[in-house]
């Protein structure tokens, strides 16, 4: 019989992906997934170069967070990316997809066993980088 107080699938949601078996291969998830937010960012001209020095700092916040790639990930962490992605591929606003710069790099820092780093932290690139004030 079942569950009365189960809670009904969307039936908007994304089918997961494969669920990484490296660090590499959810790395490889993340900067895809990554990627289409900055590209959807880049459409408000007068925010491109404030996302374009986002999404350099989030990249490298990805790669840094990886690791060593060919590290195995346990499969909760990989499913963690995957559902993260997941909500990401759901993004149609420009607006909504910058915020997520910071938002999916901090997850898959989290997923990976790191803490999140802020934006722009550090000295590497996109050290620095300051809201556009839109």
């Amino acid at each position: 019989m079942p569950d009365p107080d189960a809670i009904p699938p969307d039936p908007d949601a994304i089918p997961p992906g494969p669920t990484p078996a490296t660090r590499g291969a959810a790395l490889a998830t993340a900067l895809a997934a990554f990627d289409a937010l900055a590209e959807l960012g880049e459409t408000i001209e007068d925010e491109w170069s404030y996302v374009t020095a986002l999404a350099d700092a989030g990249r490298s916040r990805l790669r840094a967070a990886a690791g060593s790639v060919d590290e195995m990930l346990p499969a909760d962490r990989g499913a963690a990316i995957v559902a993260a992605c997941g909500e990401v591929a759901r993004i149609t606003d420009p607006h909504r997809a910058i915020d997520w710069l910071s938002t999916l790099p901090a997850i898959v820092e989290l997923s990976l066993g790191g803490a999140p780093t802020a934006p722009g932290a550090g000295t590497g690139a996109g050290a620095g980088v300051a809201a556009s004030g839109a």
